[in-house]
């Protein structure tokens, strides 16, 4: 769906901006002033894992101005395989810290912002409350409705995605969007799935496995979405549900809809 712009446009882009991004001004629907509202984003990535690298590389290389990184584990070697932001000399490191060491050195211009901590029903508000758009990248069920809930409280948009194995799915909740043409149904992650499912089911990337180029697949997604919300580019995945099988290369959406209250 069309969604109007997120973010005002920031300063005028000084000279080496200009150079930074020239790839990107020429490029259908963005040109100076979608990089002006890059350059005034402020986005909260939650998981620098498998999906929080890439989507957090991708964010920092087109410019968004304000990077929050939200994770409280340390790097393990045994996540190198998708974790893409790390390497094997900050084993032990804080995620959080390991991610943003990286991104400064890919742009010192973005303003990074880690937070060290697991998020709870106690700072969730605090923390999500001081950005323009939220990025769900974990990978456990109760951080993920907490994020959910949190966001549609604050009206802030969140761009979601899960992997499991060999096959992963995204779309964008917003309880409070605006089109072009005014205000519709907010849709969040209970009108996918209303409640986590049982505990017993739950399962884990060391149980399982992750194909870990896939993250990077559904990452790369998560930042080009988030891209046109803060821009107003293009039409986002809010309304829809993206699959990809990446064993069959096959790629389907179902849309998505408000549910109905009982």
């Amino acid at each position: 769906m069309k969604l109007s712009p997120l973010v005002e446009p920031g300063p005028t882009l000084s000279a080496s901006d200009r150079e930074r991004f020239a790839r990107h001004l020429p490029v259908p629907e963005l040109g100076e002033t979608a990089q002006r509202r890059l350059r005034a984003a402020r986005v909260c990535v939650v998981g620098a894992g498998g999906l929080g690298c890439p989507a957090l590389l991708y964010l920092a290389a087109a410019g968004v101005g304000t990077l929050g990184v939200v994770d409280a584990d340390d790097v393990e070697v045994v996540n190198l395989q998708r974790q893409i932001l790390h390497g094997t000399g900050g084993i032990g490191t804080p995620k959080a810290d390991s991610a943003t060491a990286r991104l400064a050195e890919l742009d010192p211009g973005v303003r990074l912002v880690p937070h060290r901590l697991r998020l709870d029903g106690d700072n969730a508000a605090d923390v999500l409350a001081g950005y323009d758009l939220v990025i769900d990248a974990v990978d456990n069920y109760p951080t993920r409705y907490l994020i959910s809930d949190t966001c549609a409280a604050l009206g802030l948009p969140v761009v979601w995605g899960a992997v499991r194995v060999t096959r992963a799915q995204a779309s964008v909740f917003w309880s409070r969007p605006l089109t072009p043409d005014g205000p519709v149904p907010g849709i969040t992650l209970r009108d996918l799935h209303p409640e986590a499912p049982a505990p017993s089911t739950w399962v884990t990337a060391a149980q399982v496995g992750v194909l870990g180029a896939l993250c990077g697949q559904v990452g790369a997604l998560m930042a080009t979405e988030a891209i046109k919300l803060i821009t107003g580019a293009g039409d986002t995945l809010f309304g829809r549900v993206w699959y990809l099988d990446s064993m069959t290369a096959t790629v389907a959406e179902i849309p998505l809809s408000p549910r109905r209250q009982p």
